[in-house]
């Protein structure tokens, strides 16, 4: 689950697996433009990734949490970056011991607005799974709670804050594999117990092993609320971008980001400005048909300034054709307009990794290292 931060310091960061199964991260001080050599995290094999930034869920503190699955021991690992502290790295810790990783597995980490980091995972594709705790800033993660897994070898997980009035509540966006369906799980930490909702039914998954991801929730801090929006299918005619304001009570559904898709179209992202409030979606494939996916596409994005009631014209970001597109995320939180960072094993521009900067600029530097993913 990549991430571009925008952080508090107004730097911007992206952690990702490089070429080398490692975690790295890149930073960049001019607003995308450039972007430092790549810094090592983790040095060995990782299968799964997660990212969160603190300020994402209200907190002032400006840690950047690292979740990573690796295959040699098969654990789950912890680490943090410091932004406001020269980009300290902290200690590394065990989430979880496992005797077992598979690359089919899921893994998601969020900190709650209360502090407490919550990481979820399944790292064996459903043979290992569960959810875990840290209430020490992620020095030691003995606090296990129940688990919202089901098992499935394809199920997708997004950790995200709760709007109960105990802060210590999370949601879990929920993609089913087996039932097709996007729900939210609501975790209760008094009652150590997750409440499942239906998003939405007849929401066709597609394996992050193929490309990721089909759906991607912004915290709207302003409202009390999860944004979320996720593909109906991809690559499907009359498919549709959907989108869905989340609180602690309601799941309401807003206006379609694309209405009956025109075939060729997948992958989004979703990001808030928060001086305007306006949402920014990202995705693959033109809807008028005429590009080819997932071998010939560019990437575009809609704007809505009334909190999903409408949505713009479809822009582009850039016109550059993108092949074998794997990956595409955004800053959750930036203040103005939010970039766009996408991976592609064929990209046209020769860079496995890059970042288009806030339009209208559109300019796409390559990551430090150019390494593939």
């Amino acid at each position: 689950m990549n991430r571009v931060v925008h952080a508090n310091n107004g730097a911007k960061y992206i952690v990702f697996v490089d070429g080398n199964s490692d975690v790295a991260y890149s930073k960049s001080t001019d607003g995308g433009y450039t972007w430092a050599e790549r810094v090592i995290v983790y040095t060995g094999t990782v299968t799964a990734l997660a990212v969160y930034y603190d300020r994402w869920s209200g907190r002032s503190t400006d840690k950047i949490r690292c979740a990573y699955a690796q295959s040699g021991g098969n654990d789950i690992l912890y680490r943090d970056i410091d932004t406001a502290n020269s980009d300290a790295l902290g200690t590394e810790t065990t989430v979880f011991n496992g005797a077992s990783t598979a690359s089919g597995g899921a893994l998601t980490i969020c900190t709650g607005r209360n502090g407490h980091i919550r990481v979820a995972g399944s790292i064996d594709a459903g043979a290992e799974d569960g959810a875990w705790s840290s209430t020490d800033d992620g020095a030691t993660w003995g606090d296990t709670i129940a688990d919202p897994s089901e098992g499935a070898t394809q199920d997708q997980y997004l950790l995200l804050p709760g709007w109960n009035a105990d802060t210590a509540d999370i949601q879990l966006i929920f993609w089913d594999a087996s039932a097709e369906e996007l729900s939210v799980k609501r975790y209760d930490d008094s009652g150590n117990s997750w409440a499942e909702t239906s998003i939405a039914t007849s929401m066709t998954d597609t394996p992050a092993a193929t490309h990721f991801r089909n759906f991607d929730a912004a915290v709207d801090l302003i409202n009390s609320q999860n944004v979320v929006v996720a593909w109906s299918d991809d690559d499907v005619a009359n498919a549709g971008l959907r989108c869905w304001k989340i609180t602690d009570l309601a799941v309401t559904e807003v206006t379609n980001v694309v209405q009956n898709s025109t075939d060729d179209q997948g992958m989004c992202a979703i990001s808030i400005d928060t001086n305007t409030g306006h949402w920014y979606v990202f995705y693959g494939g033109k809807s008028d048909g005429s590009e080819t996916w997932n071998t010939n596409v560019t990437l575009n994005y809609k704007v809505s300034t009334d909190q999903g009631v409408t949505w713009s014209t479809e822009r582009q970001v850039s016109t550059t054709v993108i092949r074998t597109l794997t990956w595409m995320a955004s800053e959750m939180h930036c203040p103005g307009r939010p970039g766009l960072a996408y991976s592609s094993t064929g990209a046209a521009t020769g860079a496995p990794i890059c970042y288009f900067a806030p339009f209208p600029h559109q300019r796409a530097p390559q990551l430090a290292g150019g390494m593939a993913i």
